[in-house]
């Protein structure tokens, strides 16, 4: 009798539980009153009404006994849970472009997102819970948000991959980007392919570093709830700091100031992670480029070198500290000396290239030491080859003539260049400039001499022309 009462309350909700079949009933077919009739005794007439006090034992004992329900299993309360969500969730229509602000059941809406996540942190263990990640992918379509619908149908498929649920998301997904999603398509496709074979943490890992390039703000902002709820779920997880630095990445890209919230705690929580270089370096990066916290950044710049001095990520830092300080803190002289320090601990790094060519525009403009600059990009030409050492030779032999007013200093640097690049385009011209020079010098011998050579490794420069008037003189 008390499992046919709960049964009556199962059917006004549309559901069977498991125990029905016990009963053999039709449940949609079966009525139950659940209010029993009871026999009343003929009504004696007053005069005739005769008073029996019974004892207190004997009246207790023929008092009725309390109704008392059957409980429900947890899969059974799953079960129906997951029946409401669904009747309420294929009922909603899709909202238009505007739903978020016009539709009449926002309400609705808000309060059936809320029952999915209790229902997700009530029944995480139960594999009908892929059933109701499904069902919230499909909530985020219906609100036009195809991101967080395509995470939530990934998180579906990473989450629970051997579940119907994880087919159906699957095709979800793929329906979603065939139909406007150019940019990153190829990206979500590749990502659907194949579901590590791992524990549940190593799956969503995977999962958030391969969303995690996809640079748009609403996929960001979806990938951020993620990340979230994998920090919530799986707190013990041993790599869960890889989790927090990359969800500190997207929320500086929100906000610097709370980008350096997520990186701070990452500092503090995990003492020992091998992301803490990746997240003092971006601490200091937000303060220089987004706060304009510049002595802050300049400060957690040197902290970062002097902690990590051989971590992979110093000479990004060697390089913004740099720019912090010739930039935007005036101090040119520091700034020199931290390229210097660069081009001695990175010396066949392309940042050491950087470094110097910077040097040199500050020893030039800044600190007014062009004869230094010389030697500077000089150094450069020998050190690195291709054009930017032949542009490092041409402005060498400009400050020369033009600021030092050194001609003979000129002269030696573009023997440098005809020497060690002769096949460059300014070697011709270098070659034509120190005849002019020999000339000069009234040294005509060996002007021509220069003039001959340009001749003959040159014949097709368009200098050629003038050499010849010139050797005709």
């Amino acid at each position: 009798m008390k499992k046919q009462i709960l049964l009556s309350l199962c059917i006004t909700l549309g559901t069977t539980p498991l125990w029905a079949d016990e009963l053999n009933v039709d449940g949609y077919a079966t009525s139950i009153d659940i209010y029993a009739s009871a026999e009343q005794a003929p009504t004696q007439p007053e005069t005739q009404a005769k008073i029996e006090i019974q004892p207190a034992a004997q009246v207790e004992a023929s008092s009725p006994a309390p109704l008392q329900m059957p409980g429900l299993s947890r899969e059974d309360n799953a079960a129906l849970h997951l029946s409401i969500l669904r009747d309420e969730v294929d009922n909603m229509t899709q909202v238009g472009f505007f739903g978020s602000l016009f539709s009449a059941n926002e309400e609705l809406q808000q309060a059936l997102m809320q029952d999915i996540e209790l229902f997700l942190s009530i029944y995480s263990d139960l594999s009908i819970t892929a059933d109701v990640m499904l069902l919230k992918g499909e909530m985020f379509a219906k609100q036009n948000q195809p991101e967080s619908a395509a995470i939530a149908w990934l998180q579906t498929m990473y989450e629970f991959p051997k579940t119907d649920a994880a087919l159906n998301a699957k095709q979800q997904v793929l329906d979603l980007i065939d139909s406007d999603w150019d940019d990153y398509a190829s990206d979500i496709k590749a990502i659907t392919k194949q579901v590590p074979s791992a524990e549940k943490p190593q799956r969503l890992r995977k999962l958030i570093n391969q969303l995690y390039p996809l640079n748009d703000k609403a996929m960001v902002a979806a990938l951020t709830l993620l990340q979230l709820d994998f920090l919530k779920r799986f707190s013990n997880d041993p790599h869960d700091d890889e989790v927090q630095i990359l969800l500190a990445h997207n929320m500086g890209a929100e906000s610097a100031e709370a980008g350096i919230f997520g990186f701070k705690k990452l500092l503090a929580l995990y003492p020992n992670s091998s992301y803490r270089p990746e997240a003092m370096l971006a601490i200091a990066d937000l303060q220089r480029t987004r706060l304009k916290a510049y002595e802050n950044a300049e400060n957690n710049y040197k902290a970062l070198i002097e902690s990590y001095p051989d971590h992979k990520l110093i000479k990004n830092a060697y390089m913004s500290l740099a720019i912090t300080q010739a930039e935007h803190l005036k101090k040119y002289a520091d700034a020199v000396q931290t390229y210097k320090d660069v081009v001695k601990l990175y010396p066949e790094n392309k940042v050491a290239l950087k470094a110097m060519q910077n040097m040199a525009k500050l020893q030039t403009r800044k600190t007014n030491e062009p004869e230094k600059a010389v030697v500077t990009l000089r150094k450069l030409a020998t050190m690195f080859h291709g054009f930017e050492a032949t542009d490092a030779l041409d402005d060498a032999i400009k400050i020369a003539s033009k600021q030092l007013k050194d001609e003979k200093l000129a002269f030696e640097i573009r023997q440098q260049l005809i020497q060690d690049y002769p096949s460059s385009d300014e070697a011709p011209k270098a070659l034509f400039a120190m005849a002019e020079y020999m000339e000069k010098q009234g040294d005509t011998e060996q002007a021509k001499a220069f003039y001959n050579q340009l001749l003959q490794q040159y014949p097709d420069h368009k200098l050629v022309r003038k050499v010849r008037k010139k050797l005709k003189r």
